[in-house]
């Protein structure tokens, strides 16, 4: 027999405290909720001398140093870990509290384990737990708290947990294959680009100097050659101040929704990359509102709380109307054949899906359907897109070599 150490609650308020033998910790557990108590915190006497005697290194850190880590931020990583560890040990038997607590101690980010604590104490105080995500909107989104608000309701807060590291962990698998699909004609533009300006910066000027000696008149490409060194040298000030303010304005300029409709619509409307993002989109709000249905939330309000994960905005405006058609009263499938971005296979198939009541499953096939789109679609990007790349950067470096090598060729022939 073993002592564990035992919070409860007692109450919606009290807290109490004891020491309880058991075999196990589950046996302790077990014996709590006999009592009439909630297990809050359950913890092995042994363990309490351990605690101490890493509290006590951690305080030998000095000031000094813990004031020059650097600053941190909670990724989407961090939120999945949490999510996943946090479903293995609400599976495991261990209380939330004490759950939270053990992630609160094994997460190394700083800001996310003050905002765990956070949590902990929360719950220690009688909250939900959905009620202490929400104090954290840029961590724990809306999606996300809707869901663990829908489990402990159910008391599925188990499978939600799962459900939702099992989104989080798809969502992360698209976005890590888009950054890897892009990463090598990245790096080829990037290098391209350095190297055509050192040509231009500290090549050029030196032959020029070769060919000014000479006093012959030089060919027109070798004079276009030399305008574009001289205009980068002389103004590339200005060049930069103007590449910063488009950046600025693109980045910045679509303030009114009017014009985030507008430059979104440009978007889906160009070739291969509008399918491509359209593609997206359409995955993403098939997987989030399936997830939604299938932790039990109401159609309308999946689909009210999908609208924020979605990037297009053309789509979220699709969505927002959608939403109001159910509320009056509508069918999806009818607000969705209303819109002209909805392909008609999506349309059909949830039409037959909201008569047949499986409307969760549905929207799961055609999310799968959509991300295996996804898939081909970036694969015939990045085949065409290297190719295409290097063909530019040839056709320019080829330019600047046979720039420089004429006069040379011409020099050559008149001797």
């Amino acid at each position: 027999m073993r002592s564990f150490i035992c919070k409860s609650k007692k109450g919606p308020f009290e807290i109490i405290e004891s020491i309880i033998e058991a075999e196990s910790r589950e046996a302790a557990v077990s014996k709590i909720e006999q009592m009439g108590y909630i297990p809050v915190q359950i913890t092995l006497k042994e363990d309490l001398k351990i605690v101490s005697n890493t509290d006590s290194k951690k305080s030998s850190i000095s000031p000094f140093t813990a004031s020059f880590r650097l600053p941190q931020r909670v990724r989407a990583r961090d939120l999945t870990v949490f999510t996943g560890q946090l479903a293995i040990l609400i599976k495991s038997k261990v209380p939330l509290f004490e759950a939270v607590n053990i992630l609160s101690e094994q997460t190394e980010n700083i800001i996310f384990k003050k905002i765990i604590s956070s949590l902990s104490d929360d719950l220690k105080d009688g909250k939900t737990f959905s009620e202490s995500l929400s104090k954290y909107p840029k961590v724990f989104p809306l999606l996300y708290v809707n869901m663990v608000r829908s489990g402990e309701s159910g008391g599925v807060l188990e499978n939600t947990l799962i459900r939702l590291a099992e989104f989080q962990e798809e969502e992360e698998n698209i976005k890590s294959k888009i950054s890897s699909a892009l990463a090598y004609p990245i790096f080829i533009i990037v290098v391209g680009f350095v190297s055509i300006t050192a040509l231009l910066t500290f090549g050029v000027p030196r032959l020029m100097f070769l060919f000014s000696e000479t006093g012959q008149s030089l060919p027109v490409p070798t004079q276009i050659l030399i305008s574009i060194s001289q205009g980068i040298r002389e103004y590339w000030f200005w060049i930069m101040l103007i590449v910063c303010i488009f950046i600025f304005i693109f980045k910045r300029g679509q303030k009114t929704e009017k014009e985030k409709i507008i430059f979104d619509r440009f978007k889906l409307k160009v070739p291969l990359l509008g399918n491509f993002l359209k593609n997206v989109e359409l995955a993403r709000l098939s997987r989030t509102i399936a997830i939604l249905l299938a932790n039990g939330i109401p159609a309308f309000q999946a689909i009210q709380i999908t609208i924020p994960t979605l990037n297009n905005t053309v789509f979220k405006t699709e969505l927002e109307n959608i939403h109001k058609d159910i509320v009056a009263g509508s069918s999806i499938s009818q607000s969705m054949k209303r819109s002209h971005w909805f392909p008609m296979f999506i349309t059909n198939m949830v039409a037959v899906a909201e008569k047949t009541g499986n409307l969760k499953e549905v929207l799961s096939e055609i999310a799968d359907f959509y991300e295996r789109e996804v898939n081909k679609i970036m694969k015939i990007m990045t085949s065409l897109l290297e190719p295409v790349i290097m063909l530019v950067m040839g056709l320019i470096v080829g330019f600047i070599v046979m720039a420089m090598l004429l006069p040379i060729f011409e020099i050559n022939m008149g001797m």
